[in-house]
């Protein structure tokens, strides 16, 4: 979801940016799940061409921003892939970072920051990750341009 939202926001709001999708527990040629199609479609977005893939450590190397979606996903990454500390933040908190996700203080930065994975899950699920992730994405992008138009 996160890819097809991040390629929305980019285009709509002008960016020209590359956007992958990988992850650390994917099977490489998997499909998005029915209700990601699903949620997906309710905002105009196809991704039936989507494929599930392996994030192999040259992959990564290639990006200068590597986004994830919870606390085990980026500690998993950094554990086997110290050196790209630099480069991996929560979805959330790289909003955060950036002045743009106006967030309550909370003693646990996982409340704040983590996206749970609504595999498996109902639809409704479905729809609240996409609204959280949506909204994190369109928070960044807008601030992009931001910068882009005032430089």
């Amino acid at each position: 979801m996160a890819t097809a939202l991040f390629q929305h926001y980019a285009e709509e709001y002008g960016l020209d940016v590359r956007v992958e999708s990988a992850g650390l527990g994917a099977f490489t040629g998997d499909p998005a799940t029915d209700h990601t199609h699903e949620v997906l479609k309710e905002m105009g977005l196809d991704v039936s061409n989507h494929r599930s893939r392996f994030l192999r450590p040259e992959l990564a190397e290639e990006f200068d921003l590597i986004l994830v979606m919870t606390h085990q996903h980026k500690a998993e990454l950094l554990r086997t892939q110290p050196y790209l500390e630099d480069k991996v933040f929560l979805l959330k908190e790289f909003a955060q970072l950036n002045g743009l996700l106006q967030q309550e203080p909370v003693e646990e930065e996982e409340k704040v920051y983590d996206i749970s994975d609504p595999f498996g899950q109902s639809l409704q699920v479905y729809q609240e990750a996409r609204d959280e992730i949506a909204a994190a994405i369109k928070m960044i992008v807008e601030r992009w341009r931001e910068l882009e138009v005032n430089e």
